[in-house]
């Protein structure tokens, strides 16, 4: 068997760049005049040097800057009126605007992890610069908070002894509640006086924290912050994510809009605060600095790893986001990366695999969907290959095309298969519950019931018949009929959603369907009795397509998110899996509660129902089928570094996934009842994998 390689539709490949910015602000002019020799001309212990005996300006006529570390707002204003630039780190990828208003043009990009040069701050909507936080609202008082202020300070300097974990003395100081409370020896704030405050008097002294030093910045924020009656959140001062910062346009990836010239006389490099941390005044922080807060990216996959693809989302995800994915999940196998060299259909990981049906392949059909019944059965949907030489053109073009079928496959046995269903819409998910296969194809979902045919259950979900993904997979759980409902707006031709709201994004992808690029679910009992589309509702928004979507053990339920594709390397584009906890939304939950997944470029804030992806895959990887099997979850690539992955929990507590089979098209994927795994492809081949091979 020889390997198929796909195509891919053609991707713009503006790819940023992940490198910090090495221009130094520093003066280096060379005197005409002889060298100052006054210094002993070898050193060997730098602390044996004599103080350097001048200020600026020194003895040369050139000012020396001096570096000072800038965290806070009200540091990086008091640096900005001296005429000195605040550096910064890009904690996301940014999208930069033309003026300080949300959704006006965009004049760029600036990568994650790119330090910049700040030279101005910028109120929502106000053309001048602010010289102070209180001319944001001249005639408003204010006050330092505990969430916004004090707490980044503690949860970076003092979370190993006084954090959620460890106590010391029982202080713990990342909780404002905690923190007010005390310690084993009573209150360590006085409000409103921080000298006779315990907490001020071992800060002020440097005793604490243990390890490292607090700057003068740091310790004057934690003083003032007491004096003010230490409250729990700001009075009068804006919130970052309410602020925009001016960047030095040498720091940008310009990609001008081509509105911006017409829109704005005379536009600027503007970003969200919400997007960017301040490091430090005058002069360019050290390496060591940076990595202080640049944080990880989120888990990705082994391939995105491999391929030195970001999949970083373009979006911070609040404390409850679900991004750190709790349960049983198998460690992994510790494969090397996928490559182009790996051998074509042969597992990897001490799994065998064994070919059924051949005959399928051999008629060019394309395996779009599997099930397993309790007692062995297993049911095929069938459509037209999407590649070979007998290809219908229209097939990949009209979601209702007569080709397609479902038919009955004894597993226990090498028997052949009977037809049970024929000339359908295109199917895209089967499951097997309660003496019926439920069935999912475009525009509708229906079973058959064991020895019965066809019965349509509800009509009306998206169908854009040139798109394969229809209303994609389907899941009954605990009562309840589970829908991957696709959209109709696929990655090849949309690109990311920008300078747009959450819902406008949702709006677009789903083509106005209420019940579209969402997970939806009806109660089982009702759906059946009553038959119509109106009984499902949305538990999940913000996906693309969900192609596949099964139940773990734990009830929880785990889908695929094809995202886009004309978007630029250093941003994700939505290609995911993702888990989904159906007791997080009970019964009646607004859907403008449910958990919010995806378009991390429609974001325009911090949306505390964003759920981060369990993986994050690299983009154009069209993850296809997904299925739990030997402890863990199997899904499909399509696209990009095709095949079979596994997931798995490294020693680091990382949720990774490894490939173990290089397989194209993989399209669906089933777990019998003896544990085994099927996989279905897009050539027809029809595959049984077992552990046990070396």
């Amino acid at each position: 068997m020889h390997f198929l390689r796909h195509q891919v539709a053609p991707v713009c490949c503006l790819i940023f760049i992940f490198t910090l910015i090495t221009a130094s602000c520093v003066n280096s002019q060379t005197p005409t005049s002889a060298p100052f020799t006054g210094f002993p001309t070898t050193i060997h212990d730098p602390a044996d040097a004599p103080p350097f005996p001048f200020q600026d300006p020194n003895i040369f006529g050139i000012e020396q800057q001096r570096s000072s570390a800038v965290t806070t707002l009200e540091g990086a204003l008091a640096c900005l009126s001296t005429d000195k630039v605040v550096y910064g780190l890009t904690l996301e990828n940014s999208n930069v605007r033309a003026e300080p208003v949300s959704g006006s043009c965009r004049m760029g990009r600036t990568p994650r992890g790119r330090l910049v040069r700040v030279t101005g701050v910028y109120a929502e909507d106000q053309a001048e610069p602010l010289s102070s936080l209180k001319n944001v609202n001249s005639d408003a008082s204010y006050t330092l908070g505990y969430e916004e202020d004090i707490y980044p300070i503690f949860n970076q300097n003092c979370n190993s002894c006084h954090g959620a974990v460890a106590q010391i003395n029982e202080l713990q100081v990342t909780d404002y509640d905690a923190l007010l409370k005390g310690s084993v020896n009573g209150p360590v704030i006085e409000p409103g006086d921080a000298q006779n405050s315990r907490l001020w008097e071992m800060v002020s002294t440097g005793k604490m924290p243990l390890i490292g030093q607090l700057s003068d910045e740091e310790k004057s924020i934690i003083e003032a912050w007491i004096n003010a009656g230490a409250p729990r959140q700001r009075s009068g001062i804006p919130r970052l994510s309410e602020l925009w910062l001016a960047l030095n346009p040498q720091d940008v990836d310009l990609a001008t809009n081509a509105t911006c010239d017409e829109e704005v006389a005379d536009p600027q490099t503007l970003v969200n605060g919400r997007l960017l941390q301040f490091l430090s005044c005058g002069v360019e922080p050290d390496e060591e600095t940076i990595a202080q807060f640049l944080t990880p990216e989120p888990a990705a996959s082994s391939s995105a790893a491999s391929s030195g693809d970001s999949a970083a989302a373009a979006a911070p995800a609040p404390a409850d986001s679900g991004s750190t994915v709790s349960g049983a999940i198998a460690p992994t196998l510790g494969l090397a990366p996928p490559s182009d060299a790996d051998p074509f259909l042969i597992p990897q990981g001490g799994f065998c695999i064994e070919q059924r049906l051949p005959r399928l392949a051999n008629q060019d059909r394309s395996i779009t969907a599997l099930a397993f019944a309790p007692d062995g059965r297993l049911f095929i949907a069938l459509d037209a290959s999407p590649s070979g030489q007998n290809v219908d053109p229209l097939v990949l073009l009209d979601a209702f095309h007569p080709s397609r079928s479902i038919v009955v496959h004894d597993s226990n046995s090498d028997g052949g298969y009977g037809e049970i269903l024929t000339e359908s819409p295109r199917i895209t998910g089967l499951n097997y519950a309660n003496g019926a296969l439920y069935v999912s194809r475009a525009g509708e979902v229906g079973r058959i019931p064991d020895g019965g045919s066809y019965e349509k259950l509800a009509g009306g979900f998206a169908v854009q018949s040139q798109l394969f993904h229809a209303n994609n997979g389907i899941v009954v759980s605990d009562g309840w009929v589970y829908v991957s409902a696709g959209g109709v707006r696929d990655g090849w031709s949309d690109g990311p959603l920008e300078n747009i709201s959450e819902d406008a994004a949702q709006n677009i992808v789903s083509g106005g369907n209420g019940l579209a690029a969402r997970i939806v679910r009806a109660p089982l009992d009702q759906l059946l009795s009553e038959r119509s589309i109106n009984n499902f509702q949305t538990v999940a928004r913000g996906v693309r397509n969900p192609y596949g979507i099964t139940r773990a053990p734990d009830g929880r339920l785990w889908f695929t998110d094809n995202g886009s594709t004309n978007v630029p390397e250093g941003i994700s584009a939505g290609d995911e899996v993702n888990v989904f906890d159906p007791s997080s939304v009970p019964g009646g939950t607004p859907e403008g509660a449910t958990p919010y997944y995806g378009f991390p470029l429609a974001l325009t804030g911090a949306n505390p129902n964003w759920r981060a992806p369990a993986i994050v895959l690299p983009n154009t990887a069209a993850p296809t089928g997904i299925t739990w099997a030997y402890g863990t979850l199997f899904y499909g690539q399509y696209g990009r570094q095709p095949g079979l992955y596994r997931v798995g929990r490294a020693a680091n507590g990382q949720v990774i996934s490894e490939r173990v089979m290089l397989v194209w098209p993989l399209i669906s994927l089933a777990t019998a009842p003896d544990g085994a795994l099927w996989i279905g492809t897009g050539t027809g081949g029809l595959y049984r994998m077992t552990p046990g091979c070396g």
